[in-house]
């Protein structure tokens, strides 16, 4: 009796000291995934940061498929001053477009060799994001743009020289914005799609670093060779956490921008916030 209750005790120590090992093996898992998670969301930061850094970048997708998303997640983790044509956050200086001149110098005042000095109308280092550039720049009034915007190709062209900064723009189609813009854009982020998680969205995108390729949304190669990227650039499929408190812009700007009935409610809500 006593040998089949020291058999007995064995047995379930064996079971418990399983058991410990089990879960100490299941923590130690889902530890290491969280690091790896929270290591590949830290690389994706870090890719953003350094493109729009380096880089004029366009961002292209259907409508809700995360391009708004991506700009103010790239203003946040960058926590400077910027400049937009739209609200994004409390350090957004809303700018016109046509403040993006170059004082008055002319393709004629290069070539004839008189430009002349004009005073800044941006501070260095901070970048400008076009939100909607098919709507503002749209490659339809391409000949209008020509004739009565041409400061405007030069100073994007020029303004890692004259400010340390660039300009990125988003649009639906990556081809709808003016081409004179579009000349100047080295990095491409197709956005596919957002999924609401409550406190965070995941937006999936795939980036390119050729236009051609991005134009025809091409996928990551499956068994790259080494002359992949001399043939279509760099093709990465990609996806980037954003946490849902951080974005305050208005998703529906142009509702308020543009509708009547949008100022009238902002008002009423005006008027009963003072009321309370």
């Amino acid at each position: 009796m006593d040998k089949v209750f020291v058999y007995g005790g064995a047995g379930l120590l064996a079971l418990i000291l399983a058991a410990v090992f089990t879960a100490i093996m299941l923590r130690l898992r889902r530890r290491r995934k969280e690091e790896q998670e929270s290591q590949y969301w830290h690389v994706q930061n870090e890719w953003l940061k350094s493109t729009f850094d380096n880089f004029d970048v366009a961002v292209y997708g259907l409508r809700g498929a995360g391009k708004d998303v991506i700009f103010a997640h790239t203003i946040n983790l960058q926590g400077k001053k910027h400049y937009s044509n739209i609200f994004y956050n409390s350090q957004t200086e809303v700018r016109d477009l046509k403040d993006l001149n170059v004082g008055g110098n002319e393709y004629e005042s290069f070539i004839n060799g008189t430009t002349h000095k004009f005073e800044p109308n941006f501070e260095e280092n901070y970048h400008f994001f076009i939100s909607d550039a098919g709507v503002y720049l749209g490659c339809q009034y391409n000949k209008e743009l020509n004739q009565n915007y041409g400061e405007m190709p030069i100073h994007i062209a020029l303004r890692r020289h004259l400010y340390d900064s660039h300009v990125h723009t988003n649009s639906q189609a990556l081809n709808r914005p003016w081409d004179k813009i579009r000349e100047q854009q080295g990095a491409y982020i197709h956005c596919l799609g957002v999924k609401n998680y409550g406190e965070f969205l995941i937006v999936s995108a795939i980036t390119y670093t050729k236009y051609e390729s991005a134009l025809l949304c091409l996928p990551p190669p499956k068994n790259p060779d080494k002359y992949d990227i001399l043939r279509n650039g760099e093709i990465e499929e990609r996806w980037f956490k954003v946490p849902t408190k951080s974005l305050s812009y208005d998703t529906r700007h142009f509702r308020t921008a543009l509708l009547q009935i949008a100022i009238k409610e902002e008002q009423e809500n005006a008027r009963a916030a003072i009321v309370v």
